[in-house]
């Protein structure tokens, strides 16, 4: 069945800048300066807190992503909040995150639970190498908070500097805190309806050339109150070329999918 869940979560990552992976791979991003001040991060909406490592900071933000930076430490730090209920689920939005960085991962330690900071968590670290073959290794902590919501931590380098950045890490996930996210009920409310995306396209169109048409529709209905149904279909339709005024032949294809299940609104980020 198709997942919405997926299809969101691969809008929000969607392909990441070419400089986050050539840090991931590289060194610090600073130039020997004066190291950062560690101090405190709030996730705004999900309210979640955790203190910065020394010598990190915010460098940038993708959707709900941060990704931290080093002046004196080579690699990169993302924290990611969502809505989990399950360590499976938090692991489903890793493997969305390496898909939409092209890596293909397999683990060197598989995933396993721990307790870190009071909160159930699952570990694992993942092996991989990046566009130009280089290996470039992944931690990765995804904790879980009693009111629904976790906090995925994922840091990645190059194996020669792996241990001092999984020490890092480490150290990030035990100030973790949370409290319960503050749900905007007024943007629920006001998603009420459907809403459609469309795209289709046709050539040819003589019995001496042929034509083809394809068209593909996605719905989405939110019912305002917190609930979904999903649709979409996709149809093409090949006509080959005759002889007489009319088409030698055709063939043609038809598919659809459907979901429903509940959605959220964190701050200003719709979460299905």
């Amino acid at each position: 069945m198709f997942s919405t869940r997926v299809l969101f979560l691969a809008l929000v990552f969607s392909v990441l800048p070419s400089p986050i992976v050539a840090q991931i791979a590289g060194g610090p991003p600073g130039s020997g300066g004066s190291k950062a001040p560690a101090g405190g991060s709030h996730l705004a909406g999900w309210n979640i807190d955790y203190q910065i490592p020394q010598g990190w900071r915010v460098v940038q933000n993708l959707g709900r992503i941060q990704m931290l930076g080093s002046d004196t430490e080579a690699g990169a730090i993302f924290v990611a909040p969502g809505l989990y209920s399950s360590p499976n689920e938090a692991i489903a939005d890793l493997t969305v995150f390496y898909q939409s960085m092209n890596l293909m991962g397999h683990p060197l330690e598989p995933p396993s639970e721990t307790t870190i900071a009071g909160l159930r968590a699952v570990v694992a670290t993942i092996a991989s190498q990046d566009q130009m073959m280089r290996p470039v290794h992944g931690r990765f902590i995804g904790m879980l908070t009693p009111h629904g919501t976790g906090l995925n931590l994922l840091a990645m380098t190059t194996p020669d500097k792996f241990n001092a950045l999984r020490a890092t890490l480490e150290r990030l996930a035990a100030t973790v805190k949370a409290k319960p996210p503050s749900i905007n009920q007024q943007a629920i409310s006001a998603l009420q309806g459907t809403w459609m995306l469309y795209s289709g396209g046709y050539s040819g169109g003589s019995s001496a050339s042929g034509s083809s048409s394809h068209s593909y529709e996605e719905t989405v209905a939110f019912d305002g109150r917190g609930r979904f149904q999903y649709q979409s279909s996709s149809s093409f339709m090949l006509n080959t070329p005759g002889s007489g005024g009319s088409y030698g032949g055709g063939a043609g294809s038809a598919s659809g999918d459907s979901d429903q299940g509940t959605y959220t609104v964190i701050e200003r980020t719709l979460v299905l």
